[in-house]
């Protein structure tokens, strides 16, 4: 295959992700997860079929054993990883380690780079040596907290140490008192076997910025979770395991039901450039979305007003700065700019 992206050209994509039974992605009590990093089937279909349509042969492996016993048939592969794992902290780095060992291409940080993003207090130190501000924090590593737990400014959120995805928290997790921390440590240290970190709460808006370098070119995006009606809606709470459960869930129906209406797959995930027709906006609880229909699939994206004009007409988004510039397009690569 040609070069995509500023990525050496590859054969195909070796897909690994760990698949979680139906049956286990019950709701039940989100907080006592510990599979919330895995792929539900709905998940996946939609990854293959968005590699497939850009005529990309793609192989699907569930495991880092799996992966290294096909190691010598993807040479000339590039190795995608949504590998969740389980227990061990070290499980964000099994793919990269079996790349590693076998000279095999992957997207994302190596070995190294995975272990200490997966560690919330090695993250924070080099980020102090770094140059960059991050709250203040303390570490409980057993169930002796440190005294200068009490000299903390409150309210603190009380996480586990070497989780993702928001695995074991809720809104309970954000303290107001020290007493109130040291029991909230003393459950998590019991209930996930490692070390707990204390952080003060930051305040304000709830927003990810993600990005991806290959060569000489950087692809990012912007985001923001916001709740219709309700812009400080995070000021005070934390976007916890059960927002985000619920806010996927949201969406994720709305796609499955806009799909068999619209007779094409429906697209959720974030995309630097979106064309196709605007159909509607759709009210959801966790704010507005707008239904871009293009030739191939269909698109859920953040709905902006200046849309509304163009009804039923062709539009094109490219991401700018924090969100989705739209233009009313005239034709391939043209629009006319809305803000």
């Amino acid at each position: 295959m040609d070069t995509l992206s500023g990525i050496p050209a590859f054969q195909r994509v070796v897909l690994i992700a760990d698949v979680v039974a139906a049956e286990e992605t019950q709701d039940g009590d989100l907080a006592a997860r510990r599979d919330l990093e895995q792929t539900e089937s709905s998940t996946l279909a939609a990854l293959i079929a968005a590699v497939r349509e850009h005529g990309i042969e793609l192989v699907h492996y569930q495991s880092p054993e799996e992966l290294g016993r096909n190691a010598s048939s993807h040479r000339d592969d590039l190795v995608l990883s949504v590998y969740g794992g389980s227990a061990s902290r070290n499980r964000m780095a099994l793919i990269p380690a079996v790349c590693e060992t076998y000279g095999l291409r992957f997207v994302g940080p190596d070995t190294y780079g995975r272990i200490i993003a997966q560690d919330k207090e090695v993250s924070k130190r080099l980020a102090l040596d770094c140059g960059l501000r991050t709250p203040n924090w303390r570490v409980i590593r057993d169930e002796h907290p440190p005294a200068s737990v009490h000299g903390m400014s409150y309210p603190c959120v009380v996480k586990p140490l070497l989780e993702g995805s928001s695995i074991g928290i809720t809104q309970d997790n954000l303290v107001r008192t020290p007493a109130d921390a040291e029991t909230i440590g003393a459950r998590l240290l019991k209930d996930f076997a490692q070390p707990v970190l204390i952080e003060e709460f930051v305040r304000g808006r709830e927003t990810s910025f993600c990005a991806i370098q290959g060569g000489d070119t950087v692809d990012w995006a912007y985001s923001e979770m916001v709740v219709a009606g309700d812009p400080d809606f995070f000021t005070e709470r934390l976007f916890d395991v059960v927002e985000k459960r619920m806010a996927e869930i949201e969406l994720r129906s709305l796609a499955d039901k806009l799909s068999a209406e619209i007779g094409k797959r429906v697209t959720t995930m974030s995309l630097n450039q979106v064309r196709g027709v605007y159909a509607r906006r759709i009210d959801l609880a966790q704010g507005r979305v707008a239904l871009i229909i293009g030739e191939r699939q269909a698109s859920l994206v953040p709905w902006r007003p200046a849309l509304e004009r163009f009804a039923g007409r062709q539009v094109e988004g490219v991401l700018r700065g924090q969100g989705l510039s739209w233009g009313l397009a005239r034709a391939p690569g043209l629009g006319l700019g809305l803000g």
